[in-house]
């Protein structure tokens, strides 16, 4: 089933509902004003990769987020196995640390080095992580334990939420791309982590997209 692109472009959500009508978390009242302080700061947090190529305007992490979650509605909709509620969490909150750290994109090239850079943004990832949820309450050891089964990668709903998230970047580019907005290739993006998608149903959406990328060459 082809997936439309238009629900993984830019699909922004009122910041209250992502709190509330999607029930992100328990959070307690007194901690409230914390958690929104976290994802009102993703709302305005322009992402590196985009801003690296020129991009006007670029996506920030919040609307990211919401693309994601479109994303992961669709696919549940098809795949019952998977938790959906479940993925939607961790997909909510994976990024959280960049509120304290930023956006940083591991660049090099070397794979040894590239693997010292993924190491040391863990480690800050990590210790973000660690300050934010222990602003927000009991709720916050909740998180920070779906955070880290997200980087795990071990669990079917890890797995996905880290597919998805490669492949709402390819999508994203191939928008930017058709728009003329920056230096942005669709295809390098696909190349890039190709391997990454294995789900069967997301390896069919990522066929559909580089065949409209192909075809609109």
């Amino acid at each position: 089933m082809k997936i439309p692109l238009r629900l993984c472009y830019t699909f922004p959500i009122q910041i209250f509902t992502y709190m509330n009508e999607n029930q992100i978390f328990g959070i307690e009242q007194q901690y409230f004003d914390s958690a929104m302080k976290v994802v009102q700061g993703l709302y305005g947090l322009e992402r590196t990769g985009w801003v690296r190529r020129g991009v006007n305007n670029p996506e920030t992490d919040g609307q990211h987020i919401d693309s994601l979650i479109t994303m992961a509605k669709k696919f549940c909709e098809i795949r019952k196995d998977l938790d959906q509620k479940k993925l939607v969490r961790m997909l909510q909150i994976h990024d959280w640390p960049e509120h304290l750290n930023g956006d940083p994109v591991v660049a090099a090239k070397d794979p040894k080095e590239k693997e010292r850079e993924r190491a040391k943004k863990y480690i800050e990832e990590e210790a973000a992580l660690r300050k934010i949820c222990s602003e927000v309450g009991p709720e916050g050891e909740v998180i920070f334990k779906l955070w880290e089964e997200f980087e795990a990668k071990q669990t079917p709903e890890a797995k996905v939420a880290k597919q998805l998230d490669k492949l709402q970047a390819m999508y994203k580019a191939w928008e930017y791309e058709q728009a003329g907005n920056g230096k942005v290739s669709a295809m390098d993006f696909i190349n890039s982590d190709r391997d990454v998608i294995t789900d069967p149903l997301l390896v069919q959406w990522l066929h559909d997209l580089e065949n409209e990328v192909n075809a609109g060459k």
